[in-house]
């Protein structure tokens, strides 16, 4: 496993990544990878996050996880820590996120230069990361199909689903402070199809023990959503990975 440290920029913000792959990066499909929101320690080492670049890579997909502005070592446009506290929280609980879509945009622009798109670009986003995702995955024609892992059902408005024809995976635990059981059923079932849902026994919001489990999930789903196999998706509204 190659992991390589990258950057490119978010209106005209320099922004930092990691490409994570094996030695046929070129020939590979790809996923690009959203981390949880700034205020709550969301950044691109994010144990979810780094647990899919890694499993991913085994299983033949190379990915891009990046911190967005003001992350780590990412630029951003208000200097002072305290401002840039009160910038981001704004985001927290459905608030204005445009700027998090724009760093997201220019990752998957950035991760597109580098692989193309004739193997396949995939999205997957954990908590704050999985809107963000989402909404990018819905906008973007080069994205075949995205995860969402312990989506903030309830706190932000998630109408841009409503038309999407893309596959989508939710995977959710219980005790999760991010969505209750009730808001993630509720949500997912006002979603069209094809959709998953997947619960993770024995777990919260952190899947701490449970990174390769949730990660492996992503990459079956993602095989499933090749080309190849998206007869397997067409059409319906739910099933189970197993795993």
């Amino acid at each position: 496993m190659i992991e390589e440290f990258v950057h490119f920029y978010s209106d005209k913000l320099k922004l930092e990544g990691i490409l994570t792959y094996n030695e046929d990066m070129q020939s590979s499909p790809a996923i690009l990878l959203c981390a949880p929101h700034p205020n709550l320690g969301g950044d691109m080492d994010n144990n979810v996050i780094a647990g899919i670049a890694r499993v991913s890579a085994n299983r033949g997909f190379a990915s891009l996880r990046f911190n967005y502005r003001g992350v780590g070592k990412s630029d951003c446009h208000v200097k002072d820590i305290a401002r840039r506290f009160q910038y981001w929280d704004i985001s927290l609980n459905g608030g204005d996120y445009t700027d998090a879509v724009a760093d997201t945009h220019a990752a998957l622009d950035f991760l597109i230069s580098q692989i193309g798109v004739t193997h396949g670009i995939f999205i997957a986003g954990y908590s704050f990361g999985a809107i963000t995702g989402m909404k990018v995955g819905t906008e973007s024609n080069n994205v075949k199909a995205f995860a969402a892992i312990s989506t903030p059902f309830g706190r932000y408005n998630l109408d841009f689903l409503q038309e999407c024809k893309k596959g989508k995976l939710f995977i959710y635990s219980r005790n999760d402070f991010a969505a209750t059981v009730e808001d993630t059923m509720r949500g997912f079932e006002g979603l069209p199809p094809p959709k998953i849902l997947e619960l993770v026994e024995d777990s919260d919001h952190f899947y701490r023990g449970q990174e390769d489990r949730v990660s492996q999930k992503v990459c079956v789903f993602f095989h499933m959503s090749d080309e190849r196999n998206w007869n397997k998706l067409q059409g319906i509204s739910s099933f189970s990975i197993f795993m």
